[in-house]
């Protein structure tokens, strides 16, 4: 299946770049992702909840841009461009998208400034239920 067009602009203006596509690779981030959301159920505080989930859904970013054989570019931003490329592939609800944007700059305070306010347990659990939905949805576009 040809990667959509939106891919190829990207990629023009730097925001990708082209990847060889390993199948072995693909499978990693998705086993990691697993094991980020397997890890979630333990008892921990919402802090490690959610960046379990956020490291998850990562990795899940990952795998389908490897599987269309590219990877994030240099540039700034360049996170939240693969995380929003994917959302909008995996076909997620334009309000989980609205949300997971609200999720990536939580947990770029949290990584970058600090955690003040601390992670809400409603942010870890909407950070929890977007990699649940994300997973099975890139197994779908991955392995049809």
């Amino acid at each position: 299946m040809p990667r959509p067009a939106t891919y190829d602009a990207l990629v023009r203006i730097g925001s990708f770049k082209e990847a060889a596509s390993e199948p072995a690779s693909i499978a990693q981030f998705l086993r990691i992702a697993d094991d980020m959301a397997t890890a979630m159920s333990a008892p921990q505080p919402e802090s490690a909840r959610f960046m379990l989930a956020y490291e998850g859904m990562f990795n899940v970013v990952m795998a389908v841009l490897e599987f269309h054989e590219v990877r994030p570019g240099d540039t700034g931003g360049h996170r939240v461009t693969a995380i929003k490329r994917v959302a909008d592939d995996l076909r997620l609800d334009p309000a989980k998208q609205s949300a997971l944007g609200r999720l990536h700059d939580i947990r770029n305070r949290v990584t970058y400034r600090a955690p003040i306010p601390p992670i809400s347990k409603s942010d870890a659990d909407a950070m929890q239920a977007i990699l649940e939905e994300m997973l099975p949805a890139a197994r779908a576009l991955i392995d049809p």
